[in-house]
């Protein structure tokens, strides 16, 4: 097949109209949710695609995007097609569709390049942790991240600990510091009432399903574990956050490959090129 679609729930803005761009070195589109269509994102390539790469290429595109964009991405179904003029385009259905609004195409998009198969699986992660529709395996989600590096569950436990102080945002900083009144080492917490008690069914702690007690404790722990798996990320894989990689840029005479710029073609279609900064005139200071 020469297309292979995928129709998608974001949880995030979408843009409104068809848009374009290069990824590994393939012809992506991604297609407006409407009445009758669903959102969907397209791969192209004219020598013909297996089902099994086209549908990795197309993830490992949303699991960069979700992590740009800070939101999950729900695989709904793939389908392909030979016409090479266009895309497949899929019926909205009775599954769910994004409550997010449809918005004007990013003026920039960042999308960062993993630089290991390490940071690509950690990506593969986080993105899981955001979109799937379950508390706690979403915590688990997470928190597999760090096994990436760290093995045992003593390595893990540590890193969380020496890190602590390098959160920021509001909801994780709350809760750590609700946290701290009752746990003295917020490592051991997170991995034997969380990550151990969400895996395993045999022994104590274990969490139950049906104990609303048990889901209310981690939606509470959710951004603390997300927040530290983020910072893990960029700290240890070498993926720059959104915020961190616009301040990095500021001043950049040299442009970055990771950096998209929306542009217009002759013939009305919307395409993101790697965005280059502007040369400065002669003598310019």
């Amino acid at each position: 097949m020469k297309w292979m679609t995928l129709a998608v729930q974001p949880g995030f803005s979408w843009p409104n109209c068809q848009v374009e761009l290069e990824f590994e070195g393939r012809r992506l589109v991604l297609q407006p949710m409407t009445d009758e269509l669903a959102c969907t994102v397209s791969v192209f390539d004219h020598q013909g695609l297996s089902f099994e790469e086209g549908g990795s290429i197309l993830c490992r595109f949303l699991s960069r995007l979700a992590w740009s964009r800070n939101g999950g991405v729900v695989e709904l179904f793939f389908i392909g097609s030979n016409n090479p003029a266009r895309p497949g385009s899929m019926g909205r259905g009775t599954y769910g569709t994004s409550g997010w609004a449809a918005v004007q195409p990013w003026d920039y998009l960042y999308l960062p390049v993993p630089r290991s198969a390490e940071a690509e699986l950690a990506l593969a992660l986080y993105r899981e942790g955001l979109s799937v529709n379950s508390v706690p395996f979403s915590f688990l989600s997470f928190f597999k991240i760090l096994n990436i590096r760290f093995s045992a569950g003593a390595s893990q436990k540590d890193w969380i600990n020496r890190n602590q102080k390098a959160l920021w945002y509001k909801s994780a900083v709350d809760r750590l510091k609700e946290l701290q009144r009752t746990e003295s080492d917020i490592g051991a917490y997170l991995y034997h009432q969380g990550r151990c008690a969400v895996a395993h069914a045999n022994g104590s702690p274990v969490v139950n399903p049906d104990l609303y007690g048990d889901k209310r404790r981690l939606e509470l722990d959710l951004p603390l574990i997300k927040e530290i798996t983020a910072h893990f990320i960029e700290k240890e894989l070498g993926v720059l956050s959104d915020s961190s990689f616009w301040k990095r840029l500021r001043g950049s005479v040299n442009g970055s490959p990771e950096l998209l710029r929306k542009t217009e073609n002759e013939d009305g279609r919307v395409v993101y090129v790697e965005w280059k900064p502007k040369a400065q005139p002669m003598g310019a200071h």
